[in-house]
């Protein structure tokens, strides 16, 4: 057996609280691939809480570090699990890559097209494997929404609807969300965050998309106060948006979502087919996370966790290993074990760099359309023809 890859988590805020779970579980499982060596957060205390919580399960507590650059330099680790905020995804990777890391990206691949195509270049040229830490698509409901869709359960994809509307207003008090209301800092709203999710399975689901089109709002402009590198800002991400698109297949999709709307909330999800629809009953940004129905032309409905039971008998025992190693069935557990995996077997990540790129290139394509007016190609957002949203973000960071 090769000696266990040396995994150091850079960025110890929110998520990476799951993907130290996820760490813990795997371990859990008899999981022997790799060893968290290091834990790197400009705050060292965050990242000194994180070094504890994990020798808590793993024997060893990994060395602190507050720089990659200084992580990098002490050679403590092979790879890094990348969880810092947005706007520092690009300028952390690249640096750690042309240091000879293998990197795994949170969502989205960069804050913009460009600032993902950095990422993407500074993996070719220094040949390690680049991931997109992306757990939807890995649950079990996920998987067998895919293999309902894939297998022509529902026949031929027509049309698809996810629609959530709501009210709350973040807590910009909080630090955790201070940066999020900011676009030079995240990128976007819901569309950039949570919504590449949605774009991401939307991709695996139905294959390129061809046109889209969107209209949006800010509504909320409060004050944030004491943002991250900005200081006090006017929130300027979307809160309500509304969005088309056509795929190269004919398959046609909306989705919408809005924070702003009084009254009891509404969310569905559902995909129709020649034969049947699927419905997606719990959080529809993360399609199929929580549960869903299938409802087949003739009447007869099939539950999300029947469909998983079906999708499971379809799997031969190989395929099963591969798609819920060790038995994990936590999307961040397959994630870190897929990455992992994919450097000690010299392989592509199941989910990788370019997979990122496409999935964050259709959730830009609706700022694009949104700031335009008009509908947009997505061809010419994955090849950065057209950037007018992104040009003030990619300028603020110099890319």
């Amino acid at each position: 057996m090769s000696d266990p890859v040396r995994l150091a988590l850079v960025g110890c805020g929110w998520i990476a609280e799951s993907h130290i779970t996820a760490y813990a579980d795997l371990m859990q499982r008899g999981c022997r691939e790799f060893l968290v060596t290091a834990c790197c957060d400009v705050a060292r205390e965050k990242a000194a809480r994180s070094a504890d919580a994990i020798a808590a399960f793993q024997g060893r507590r990994p060395e602190v570090f507050v720089q990659p650059e200084q992580l990098a330099a002490a050679r403590v680790a092979d790879a890094a699990d990348i969880c810092v905020p947005h706007c520092f995804h690009h300028s952390v990777a690249v640096s750690l890559l042309e240091a000879g890391l293998h990197v795994m990206v949170e969502k989205p691949m960069g804050i913009t097209i460009r600032a993902g195509q950095r990422i993407l270049g500074a993996a070719e040229r220094h040949r390690r494997i680049l991931a997109t830490a992306e757990n939807i698509r890995r649950t079990p409901g996920s998987r067998a929404a895919a293999w309902a869709v894939h297998s022509g359960l529902i026949g031929k994809p027509l049309s698809g609807h996810a629609h959530v509307i709501t009210r709350g207003l973040t807590d910009y008090d909080d630090p955790k969300f201070k940066w999020r209301g900011v676009k030079l800092l995240t990128g976007g709203g819901m569309l950039i965050d949570t919504g590449v999710h949605f774009t991401d399975m939307m991709l695996h689901l139905f294959g390129e998309p061809d046109d889209v089109f969107c209209i949006m709002r800010t509504h909320d402009q409060r004050i944030i106060r004491g943002a991250p590198l900005v200081g006090d800002t006017h929130a300027d991400v979307e809160d309500e948006f509304f969005a088309a698109v056509r795929f190269h297949s004919g398959m046609l999709l909306t989705f919408a979502w809005s924070r702003v709307c009084p009254g009891e909330g509404r969310r569905f999800g559902s995909y129709y087919g020649t034969h049947g629809v699927l419905e997606d009953k719990g959080f529809p940004f993360k399609p199929f996370d929580r549960a869903g129905e299938l409802i087949q032309a003739n009447g007869a409905k099939m539950s999300l966790q029947e469909l998983q039971d079906a999708h499971r008998k379809a799997l031969s025992e190989e395929e099963h290993s591969r798609l819920f190693p060790l038995g994990a069935t936590d999307g961040f557990s397959v994630e870190v074990w897929d990455f992992v995996n994919a450097i000690t077997a010299g392989r592509r990540p199941d989910i990788d760099g370019w997979d990122g790129q496409k999935a964050k290139a259709l959730s830009i394509a609706c700022y694009e359309s949104a700031t335009l007016g008009q509908p947009i190609k997505y061809a010419d957002i994955l090849n950065g023809r057209v950037r007018t949203y992104q040009t003030p973000i990619d300028e603020f960071w110099k890319l």
